[in-house]
C-alpha cells in the first residue's frame, strides 16, 4: 500500500509539474508578444496543443492571470502586480537613471539582464511610441541585436549571433569589448537602430546591457557617452545591491553560461 501511494503522490507531482510548466510556457509567451495574441499563435509559439491551451487558459483567467482581449489573450492583471515586487529596488533606481538619459538625448533606452537563461528587459524609458513594443519590459532580446552582441561578446560560452560566422564574429566581438559598444542597424527591426553598453557591477563583472534604440537618421555614435555614463550609474547601484546579481541563473537552458559574465 505505501508503496501504490507513493507511486500515486508521484504521478500527481509530474502531472501538476507538466500544469506548471504548461501555463509558464504560455505566459512567457504573452509577455514576449504583448496583446491580443490568438489561441493558434499561442499553441505555435508554447509547443502545446490547442486543447491544452485552451484549457490552461480558461484556468488561468479564472485566477485572473490572463485575460480576454478583443482580440485574442493577454497577461492579466494579476500576474501585472506580481510583477511589480520583482527587484523594485533595482527597477526603480534604474527608471530614474533611464528617464534623466531620455531626457538629454531624446531617444528610448532599455536595461536588460540575463534570466532564467534569455536577456530580459527589465526597465525602459520610451520616447517614440513606435519602439514602445520593442523595449518592453519582460520581452525578451535575441543574440541579434546589439544588446544580444554585448552579452555574447563578453561571453564565448553564449554563442555565435546570427548573422555572423565563427571567424566575423572574433572580430565583432573583439571590437565591441575593445570599443565598449555594439551597434545594429536595421538587420534585426527595419527602421530600427540600436546601440548597447555593458553595464558592470562589482568587480567589473558585466551582468547587464544599457541599450538606446532610435531611428536610421539619427547618428547613434555622439549618444555613446551619454548611454555608457548611464551605465555606470546603474552599474555603481548593482554594485551595492549584490543579492541583484546573485539571483541571476547561473545556466543558460542550452547548458552555457548567464549573469555575471566575466570580461
Amino acid at each position: 500500500m505505501l508503496d501504490n501511494a507513493t507511486d500515486r503522490e508521484i504521478n500527481e507531482r509530474v502531472r501538476g509539474r507538466g500544469v506548471l510548466e504548461g501555463a509558464f510556457a504560455l505566459l512567457d509567451v504573452l509577455g514576449s508578444i504583448g496583446d491580443d495574441v490568438g489561441l493558434s499563435e499561442l499553441a505555435k509559439n508554447s509547443g502545446l496543443p490547442k486543447t491544452t491551451v485552451h484549457r490552461l487558459l480558461d484556468q488561468l483567467g479564472e485566477l485572473g492571470a490572463v485575460e480576454r482581449s478583443s482580440g485574442g489573450y493577454r497577461i492579466g492583471s494579476r500576474v501585472f502586480r506580481l510583477g511589480q515586487g520583482w527587484q523594485s529596488d533595482l527597477r526603480d533606481h534604474a527608471l530614474r537613471t533611464l528617464r534623466g538619459l531620455t531626457m538629454r538625448i531624446r531617444e528610448t533606452v532599455g536595461l536588460m539582464m540575463p534570466r532564467e537563461g534569455k536577456l530580459l528587459i527589465v526597465a525602459s524609458s520610451v520616447v517614440r511610441a513606435d519602439h514602445g513594443p520593442l523595449m518592453r519590459p519582460g520581452v525578451t532580446v535575441s543574440l541579434d541585436t546589439a544588446a544580444g552582441q554585448v552579452i555574447a561578446a563578453y561571453d564565448p560560452l553564449i554563442g555565435v549571433p546570427d548573422g555572423f560566422t565563427a571567424d566575423t564574429w572574433s572580430a565583432a566581438a573583439y571590437r565591441i569589448r575593445t570599443e565598449g559598444v555594439a551597434y545594429e542597424m536595421e538587420n534585426v527591426v527595419p527602421g530600427v537602430c540600436c546601440a548597447a553598453v555593458p553595464v558592470r557591477a562589482g568587480g567589473g563583472k558585466v551582468v547587464g546591457v544599457l541599450a538606446v534604440v532610435a531611428p536610421p537618421q539619427r547618428r547613434l555614435m555622439p549618444l555613446v557617452s551619454e548611454l555608457t555614463n548611464a551605465a555606470l550609474a546603474i552599474g555603481a547601484a548593482l554594485a551595492a545591491s549584490p543579492s541583484v546579481v546573485s539571483t541571476s541563473s547561473p545556466e543558460l537552458r542550452d547548458g552555457t553560461r548567464t549573469g555575471a559574465i566575466n570580461p
